[in-house]
């Protein structure tokens, strides 16, 4: 494993699925691709995407490959994350349930035509959203859709008793067409990454391991034992020592696990 793992990790949390009050209420009746911004007060967020009415893929990769990819599959209820240097994968069920995080129930929307106009030469309508929550979250603004569904812009607002979020999001270069049916599926040479073993390679790293390399030589196995060098005492001091940063991978996974609530 190396680092480029722990940015691809955290990179599809940070920056990846949008929180549920800012997801469509039904899903779009036409496949296409496009180039989607996202705006928040944390900043913006630029990706490719490829959608179908049942599946989804949002791609945020650099130019050599590093990054990370999002493949939701609406019609088997999971959520894949890969990260393309690594060629391995992460796994989430997106079943959903009462009180979890993708519960879709609590909420009641009112949803308002406003009229037609007309983006990027695409005729849309104009909707005002209103939606509740049962336990006082709520949030409104407008969004633009074509007749298949298609959401070319949103200018959301967000509140949860004094805090407001903002979020606005604006697809270009939309190109409705059939998509490859293997944009949607993981790669035959791809790995699963088991979250369960994170934690196993945190405490490597925790002890002054790191997850790439080999454990240290300590005589054993073919050839000639290597002598160990003499090890440094490090002098004694009445300050007790200064805690150490997290890693990377550390944080990684403590924004997986808020994330995927585990």
């Amino acid at each position: 494993m190396s680092r480029r793992l722990c940015a691809g990790i955290v990179l599809a949390v940070v920056c990846g699925s949008s929180p549920l009050w800012a997801a469509q209420m039904s899903r779009p009746q036409a496949e296409y691709s496009a180039d989607e911004s996202i705006q928040t007060e944390e900043g913006t967020m630029q990706q490719h995407v490829f959608v179908t009415p049942t599946k989804e893929r949002k791609e945020m990769l650099t130019g050599g490959g590093d990054g990370a990819i999002q493949i939701f599959r609406y019609d088997t209820k999971v959520l894949w994350i890969l990260m393309p240097s690594e060629k391995m994968y992460m796994e989430h069920s997106m079943a959903g349930g009462k009180g979890q995080r993708d519960d879709r129930s609590q909420w009641t929307y009112e949803d308002t035509a406003m009229g037609e106009e007309t983006l990027d030469g695409i005729k849309v309508t104009k909707y005002k959203t209103i939606a509740t929550s049962t336990d006082g979250k709520k949030y409104g603004g407008f969004s633009w859709r074509t007749r298949e569904g298609i959401n070319l812009k949103q200018d959301l607002l967000y509140k949860e008793g004094t805090e407001k979020k903002r979020m606005f999001t604006e697809l270009k270069n939309v190109k409705i067409g059939r998509q490859d049916p293997q944009l949607f599926e993981i790669p035959k040479d791809f790995t699963k990454f088991d979250m369960a073993g994170m934690g196993g390679m945190m405490g490597r790293q925790g002890m002054g391991q790191p997850m790439s390399e080999p454990a240290p030589n300590r005589g054993q196995g073919q050839g000639r034992p290597q002598p160990m060098p003499p090890q440094e005492t490090q002098p004694e001091t009445g300050s007790a020592p200064a805690p150490e940063e997290p890693s990377d991978l550390e944080k990684a996974g403590n924004l997986m696990k808020g994330l995927f609530g585990q």
